[in-house]
């Protein structure tokens, strides 16, 4: 899936010229960033809302319309159970599932998500450093997360997750108790566009 676009995409998409879309980026219309190599970029979902700001068709071959779920955990059961209980939301939700919080991160880096559901308790990279590290980046910070663990937590700890989390979900839970609370945060995203 394609996350940046170049200004002459971007003119293409809006049915411009290039140099309009360096115009908009100059007049704080669009959201851009520079390369290294004096590129610009428009992100994604920059380049959706500004489409939607000013009603612009988006084409049908530009946004896939499903939300984007990340699974973090070690554990390959809840992994699985996990994967089950989403099957028949597929139409709706582009589940992705990762057993590590580095490969989380470098997966975050790659595409964008709407949420990530992070096991706490993990080997090399836990949960908590994997929430402090995208709520430190701009790119990553306004990703909702939902915290889920099977151990008990420090006072610390569940401070923590209650400011920088959507929820916190101790395992076990059941498969609906996780649907629900996925449900419940997609309908507070659509409410709110």
């Amino acid at each position: 899936m394609k996350r940046f676009y170049t200004t002459s995409e971007t003119a293409e998409i809006c049915s411009v010229a290039h140099t309009t879309v360096i115009r908009w980026i100059g007049e704080g219309k669009i959201k851009a960033h520079e390369t290294p190599g004096g590129h610009r970029r428009i992100e994604k979902q920059d380049l959706l809302d500004f489409l939607k700001r000013f009603n612009l068709p988006v084409p049908a071959s530009f946004a896939d319309s499903r939300y984007r779920v990340l699974v973090v955990d070690d554990e390959t059961l809840m992994l699985a159970m996990i994967r089950k209980t989403f099957e028949e939301y597929a139409d709706e939700i582009d589940l992705c599932l990762a057993e590590r919080g580095m490969a989380a991160l470098l997966m975050i880096g790659k595409s964008q998500f709407d949420l990530v559901i992070l096991d706490v308790v993990m080997p090399d990279m836990d949960g908590i450093e994997v929430c402090k590290a995208l709520k430190r980046n701009p790119d990553t910070a306004g990703v909702r997360i939902v915290a889920i663990t099977g151990k008990q937590l420090s006072e610390e700890q569940e401070e923590y997750l209650q400011k920088n989390t959507e929820g916190l979900l101790k395992k076990p839970f059941t498969p609906a108790a996780i649907m629900a609370l996925v449900n419940e945060i997609r309908g507070r995203k659509e409410h709110t566009l």
